[in-house]
């Protein structure tokens, strides 16, 4: 996969097909965050999770917003989500750290061997 057309044949997907690669990998962040402070995987919630934020997101992109306010945008509604799954500010303030980390790394894998920088618009990872 070291060729250059190969590399970024991820990106010349259809915007529907990277929108649902993009909710894949932030449901899968929700999920891992979860269950590392509740030891519980809620799947359906971190998919409709991923789903939520992923459109908001991209809703927010398609105003023409700049980059920080397509990140920024789902953040205010993340704690309620979080709230609604977790029922605990404790387990919240863990929860949260940990489900950007994990979708920070995901970025990082998929930028580093896929070039697909479609998780944090804003942070292309160009080598």
């Amino acid at each position: 996969m070291n060729h250059p057309a190969t590399r970024d044949m991820l990106n010349a997907l259809p915007s529907p097909v990277l929108l649902d690669i993009a909710i894949l990998f932030t449901a899968l962040a929700w999920c891992f965050g979860f269950y590392l402070v509740d030891k519980r995987v809620y799947l359906f919630a971190s998919l409709a999770i991923g789903c939520f934020v992923c459109l908001v997101g991209y809703s927010v992109a398609s105003l023409g917003a700049p980059v920080w306010a397509v990140v920024a945008a789902p953040i205010p509604v993340d704690f309620p989500l979080l709230w609604y799954v977790l029922k605990n500010v404790r387990k919240m303030l863990i929860a949260y750290p940990a489900i950007w980390t994990i979708y920070i790394v995901f970025h990082l894998f998929l930028r580093s061997v896929l070039r697909y920088d479609s998780l944090i618009p804003g942070w292309k990872l160009h080598s």
